[in-house]
């Protein structure tokens, strides 16, 4: 593949745009895609190109991709079924997950990767990084600073705040400033709460969903495992950058709370400012299917933390457990407002004032 040329109008083709082109190749770029209809628009759409006379091979490219290994070869077949067998067989996928190389019908051939590294690499230099954006790293301040007000960890310096969200001075400056009646600053520049910031904290369960990335899993087989049977699973992967919250980790940290039975499994998983990979959600079950449906009760809730560190504690037997925010956000998420508020309470922050 030669001369690497970028965002290229296709001829004959209004209204199609390639991300890159070279010589014999088109290729189209989806980066963090968790959305099944987007990439088998993406896959009709370089199908329709694949008429474009010297076209050869049609390439869409996927960077860390949220859509299980399963369902990308389910949309993959799915194309199959539909798509004229000339035209199919000029497509293919190259997905790039925690930096490997992979790919559907096989992965790229070892002559290929220079080539598609330069292709993201232009690709991602274009689109500015969603968890640096102020509201974003709003809201991940203020979560710091929750955590260590709860355990009592008192003030906390400037330079700390930067580290734990990665993200710059003048942007956690911007965040301290904009909830700096809640805040107790001392002379030597560090910071604490001097009380839980409600109306902050109502703002943050607003828009949790997104600022979390949270993903919802739900059988449809049938035949769901257990909160419980998935934990045993998980504690298989022994995987240190996924935690246990919600009801679990909330009863972790508090064993006396009050919180009977266990509907779901709240997991957070910490990816920094890459896409989180899901795909290990098949192990736990290959039953389990995304859904967006608000009306239907999941069975796994998967959360982001995109912050430079993670705030995990680590535990026994394969697991570690979501920091107490997260798990205090899970209740609430859950719709389990009293226990959220029990849990709350329990801490040595509020005693002797119920919030």
């Amino acid at each position: 593949m030669k001369q690497l040329r970028f965002e290229c109008p296709i001829e004959n083709f209004p209204g199609f745009r390639a991300d890159a082109v070279t010589d014999d190749a088109i290729f189209e770029v989806l980066v963090g895609t968790k959305d099944t209809r987007r990439l088998r628009t993406a896959l009709m759409e370089l199908a329709r190109v694949a008429n474009a006379d010297k076209v050869r091979r049609m390439i869409l490219v996927l960077e860390e991709p949220t859509i299980t290994e399963s369902r990308l070869h389910e949309e993959w077949k799915g194309a199959a079924s539909v798509l004229r067998p000339e035209l199919f067989a000029r497509l293919s996928v190259a997905i790039r997950q925690s930096g490997k190389w992979t790919g559907i019908p096989v992965p790229p051939a070892p002559g290929e990767l220079s080539v598609l590294d330069e292709i993201l690499r232009h690709e991602l230099s274009r689109r500015p990084a969603s968890a640096s954006r102020s509201s974003e790293a709003h809201h991940e301040i203020l979560r710091i600073l929750v955590h260590q007000w709860l355990l009592g960890k008192g003030p906390i310096a400037v330079s700390s705040l930067m580290e734990i969200s990665g993200t710059s001075h003048p942007t956690v400056s911007r965040s301290l400033e904009r909830f700096d009646h809640y805040l107790k600053r001392h002379s030597d520049r560090r910071v604490e709460l001097r009380s839980f910031p409600r109306e902050e904290w109502a703002r943050l369960l607003a828009v949790s969903d997104e600022v979390r990335g949270t993903v919802r899993f739900a059988d449809r087989s049938g035949q769901a495992r257990s909160p419980e049977s998935l934990l045993h699973r998980l504690r298989q992967l022994q995987r240190q950058d996924i935690t246990v919250g919600g009801v679990l980790g909330a009863k972790h940290y508090q064993p006396s709370l009050d919180l009977v039975g266990n509907p779901r499994l709240d997991l957070s998983i910490h990816s920094g400012r890459k896409s989180a990979d899901l795909s290990f959600v098949e192990r736990l079950d290959p039953g389990l299917e995304r859904t967006a449906r608000r009306d239907e009760s999941p069975t796994l809730v998967i959360h982001t933390i995109r912050r430079a560190e993670s705030l995990f504690q680590p535990g026994e037997d394969g697991l570690s457990w979501a920091d107490p925010v997260e798990c205090l956000l899970d209740l609430h998420e859950a719709r389990l407002e009293s226990q959220a508020l029990e849990f709350l309470n329990s801490f040595p922050a509020t005693k002797g004032r119920l919030l």
